[in-house]
């Protein structure tokens, strides 16, 4: 990956996982992936342990990255929930790589205009989502661990 190889704000939620094995792809098209990771602001060094991220596939072939109670800096007051739609993906062997540039996310069902997505890099394997991108002019990296149901 170009940038940092992680993301900020993109979400991951397996509404509907399963055990991956190492034949299996990882992502079938009706599934979705969620995981729990560290979110990095690079530029201040902020950090948000815990984030919640939630990739789910859409019908058009591209997805949609959720980011649940996501803060940008420690001054921030409150926290958001915050949707990135249009995601491009492609499958290469049993990991999934994801790309987007200036996709205004939504926040509290608003466009979000002050942090376009922009450079938008990650990738799915058998036990993480990595992505790294742009909120605005604020460079971000996201590293996750999936969430699997047994």
């Amino acid at each position: 990956m170009k940038k940092n190889l992680l993301f900020l704000l993109c979400v991951i939620t397996l509404a509907s996982c399963h055990i991956v094995t190492k034949e299996e792809p990882v992502m079938e098209t009706e599934k979705a992936h969620e995981a729990y990771g560290l979110l990095t602001i690079t530029s201040s060094g902020f950090t948000k342990d815990h984030l919640r991220v939630k990739l789910v596939k859409k019908e058009n072939a591209t997805m949609d990255l959720y980011m649940f109670d996501v803060k940008f800096a420690a001054a921030m007051p409150v926290t958001i929930d915050m949707l990135v739609s249009g995601v491009s993906y492609a499958k290469s062997g049993n990991e999934i790589h994801f790309y987007g540039d200036s996709i205004v996310p939504t926040a509290g069902g608003k466009p979000y205009e002050k942090f376009i997505i922009r450079d938008l890099e990650g990738k799915i394997t058998a036990d993480s989502i990595v992505l790294s991108n742009y909120y605005g002019t604020t460079p971000s990296i996201y590293r996750g661990k999936l969430k699997v149901e047994n």
